[in-house]
C-alpha cells in the first residue's frame, strides 16, 4: 500500500487523484467497477514482476554495493542480492541522439532480493531518449520514495 498521499475523490468515486502523482489512483473500496479491474491489474504485475525476476543479468551484480546515487546507467538488467539505496541523483541512458528528438525503447530491469529506498529531494533522471515506461524497478522488499522526490519508472512490488 501507498502512504504519504493526499488524495481526492473523484466525483464517480471509482478513483482519486493527488497533486503527487501523474495519472490516478484507485483502491478497492472505489465504487464499481474499479474493484475487479484492480484484480486484473494485481495479477498482471504478478506477471510483469515474475518476468523481470527472471531475466538474467546483463550489467553486473550489486554494482556499487547497492548504491546507485550518482550513476548512469545503461540498459540492461542489473541485479542486487543487497537493498538498493539512491542518494544522490541518478541517471538512466537510453543511447539515443537528442538532436534527433528520439526515444529510445531501450530496457532498464533493475531486480532486488532487498528493498529499494530513495533519500528526499533526489531525482531519477533520463536522458539519451530513455523512457520511464521502459524502467522496471523488481523489489523483493519494501519501497521507500522520500519526501520531494522524483521517482521515474515502473515499480513492481512484491
Amino acid at each position: 500500500y501507498m502512504t504519504g498521499f493526499s488524495f481526492t475523490a473523484d466525483s464517480s468515486a471509482e478513483f482519486s487523484r493527488s497533486s503527487q502523482i501523474t495519472g490516478s489512483a484507485s483502491a478497492t473500496t472505489d465504487y464499481a467497477p474499479t474493484p475487479s479491474i484492480l484484480t486484473i491489474a494485481v495479477s498482471d504485475m504478478e506477471t510483469a514482476y515474475n518476468n523481470a525476476s527472471q531475466r538474467n543479468n546483463t550489467q553486473g551484480y550489486d554494482i556499487g554495493d547497492g548504491n546507485i546515487g550518482g550513476l548512469t546507467l545503461e540498459p540492461g538488467v542489473y541485479t542486487f542480492g543487497t537493498d538498493i539505496n539512491i542518494n544522490s541523483d541518478i541517471t538512466f541512458n537510453g543511447g539515443a541522439i537528442l538532436d534527433l528528438n528520439i526515444n529510445s525503447d531501450k530496457v532498464f530491469i533493475l531486480q532486488t532480493t532487498g528493498k529499494l529506498m530513495q533519500a528526499d529531494s533526489t531525482k531519477v533522471l533520463l536522458s539519451g531518449g530513455a523512457q520511464a515506461k521502459n524502467i522496471f524497478w523488481q523489489v523483493a522488499g519494501a519501497v521507500r520514495v522520500g519526501s520531494s522526490a522524483v521517482m521515474q519508472g515502473i515499480l513492481l512490488g512484491k
